[in-house]
């Protein structure tokens, strides 16, 4: 069955076509991995895009930091 298809079914749906298509566990899986499990990929919002990504901690937020911000010495 085609990814968009399966994203448009409800979750019971897509369940009953896993169980058809003998996939385990399916009590456990949310409507994603159902699809994932039955070789669909992830829905465009669910994959990892660009942007956003991890900034550098600012200075003197990690306690190693401490003693070189003013005021902060002993």
């Amino acid at each position: 069955m085609a990814q968009q298809n399966l994203n448009k079914m409800k979750t019971g749906e897509v369940a009953q076509r896993a169980r058809k298509a003998g996939i385990k566990g399916i009590e456990n899986m949310n409507k994603e991995q159902l699809i994932q499990a039955m070789g669909g990929e992830a829905p465009a919002a669910k994959k990892p895009g660009r942007g956003g990504g991890h900034r550098p901690a600012p200075p003197g937020s990690k306690p190693q930091d401490w003693k070189s911000i003013p005021g902060n010495q002993s």
